[in-house]
């Protein structure tokens, strides 16, 4: 185990070069990487497929919340689970059943078998497996790395994150244009498996679980979670901002689809440069945020993020010009770069080593409420109209947001982004 030299006076790139030469570390990045780039192809696929079948927006609408529900479920066990069974196992675990789900789906394509239930159902596993893995993928990054280095870690996952979140939309919607969705999900399985590869040589000694007490119960354990995070200012304000995002800002993504050919007259290759430019923007805003991070608190940083990308959600939904759309998502992109950043990074540092996994449980939950936002926002689209209703929605989070902000000032506070515990990373080097 060898501590990294570098410190928050170093370049940026000093500081990620120390943090490659961990093994560990390269192979969990490289593996998210390659998750991520299967999710946003998913996110595209998934939703042309079920339009093309069912012509409703509803369906989208309800295979998203599928997709999402179980979000409700894991966000009560997802944090005593991973303290008891252990990070790495719960990351394999859920890996693995995104590569089997992808492989269902591809095969069922293949033979012409797939029905709507299938849809259904695969997207419970999918999202079950989601509600699992992402917290504990990065609730492993302290333990792999230390405190000190978790907003670098956290710029570095976005870095791959926003790369996937502009090459797999439009290789999605290149797939489904010239090799139709049968081939898309074959690509995914093969990147899924990729993935799992990398995550099987994640070192299996020196990655501790989270020390709890042996005889508490997981119902004791959630209560205390819940009880930790509501005395805490900033890491209950990143709660109800995740919840008011998940319920009122999110949802619009599911319905792309419906943007994309029915109010811009685009087809599936439209639809993918479309789903590329919050990517586009993302990139952007992790420059601005490394710049600026020295000298700004990462509250202010969230909650300026995630208004700028509601009032811009706003503009979009209100267009119906496909440049002015795009460069409306590539500003929420921008946004959605803050919010992707310091709402786990938040978290992770204000939180004690011992509650970290709770406090991602948590975070978990607040996102179980994009399910309810999926319904709602479907059921909206069809009785309004879906401009109406994504617009509505859009200006009621930037509302939400601001509320939050003010009645939470413990957000605002600057977070110390080192410890003054021991900060030795663990994990492999090579």
């Amino acid at each position: 185990m060898v501590t990294s030299a570098a410190t928050l006076s170093d370049p940026f790139w000093t500081r990620v070069r120390a943090m490659m030469r961990n093994g560990d570390y390269r192979r969990l990045l490289s593996s998210n990487a390659l998750w991520w780039q299967t999710v946003f192809m998913e996110s595209v696929i998934v939703g042309w497929l079920v339009l093309e079948l069912t012509n409703s927006p509803w369906a989208v609408a309800l295979v998203g919340f599928c997709r999402s529900a179980p979000f409700l479920v894991c966000g009560f066990i997802s944090g005593p689970l991973t303290d008891k069974v252990g990070r790495r196992r719960i990351i394999l675990s859920a890996q693995l059943a995104n590569f089997l789900a992808y492989l269902a789906l591809m095969l069922l394509l293949w033979s012409g078998r797939l029905a709507m239930w299938h849809m259904y159902g695969l997207a419970l596993v999918l999202g079950a497996a989601w509600a699992l893995d992402w917290p504990a993928r990065r609730a492993l990054l302290p333990d792999l790395l230390g405190r000190s280095q978790t907003v670098d870690a956290m710029l570095m996952e976005n870095v791959a994150q926003s790369t996937s979140r502009i090459i797999g939309p439009s290789m999605a919607g290149a797939l489904i244009a010239f090799f139709g969705a049968t081939g898309c999900f074959a690509v995914m399985v093969v990147l899924s498996g990729i993935a799992l590869w990398n995550l099987r040589h994640l070192s299996k000694q020196g990655i501790p679980r989270t020390s709890m007490r042996p005889a508490a119960s997981p119902w004791n354990m959630v209560a205390e979670g819940l009880r930790y995070v509501g005395h805490n200012q900033a890491i209950l304000a990143v709660i109800l901002i995740t919840l008011v995002m998940n319920l009122l800002y999110f949802p619009y993504m599911n319905l792309l689809s419906v943007f994309a050919r029915d109010i811009l007259n685009q087809g599936p290759v439209g639809l993918g440069f479309l789903g590329a430019a919050s990517g586009v923007g993302a990139f952007l805003g992790l420059y601005i945020i490394n710049r600026v991070r020295q000298q700004v608190s990462s509250g202010w940083i969230l909650t300026v993020g995630t208004f700028g990308m509601s009032l811009c959600l706003l503009a979009f939904a209100l267009s119906e010009r496909y440049a002015f759309s795009w460069g409306m998502l590539l500003l929420a992109g921008m946004g959605q770069a803050c919010f992707g950043i310091m709402q786990s990074t938040i978290i992770l540092l204000a939180a004690s080593d011992e509650m970290r996994s709770r406090a991602m449980g948590a975070l978990v939950l607040a996102i179980g409420s994009d399910p309810l936002g999926k319904l709602q926002t479907g059921f909206l689209a069809e009785t309004l109209g879906v401009q109406m209703a994504v617009a509505g929605q859009a200006a009621a989070a930037a509302l939400c947001i601001l509320v939050i902000a003010v009645t939470l000032p413990g957000l605002r506070h600057p977070i110390p982004e080192s410890s003054p515990r021991p900060d030795t990373p663990v994990g492999a080097n090579d």
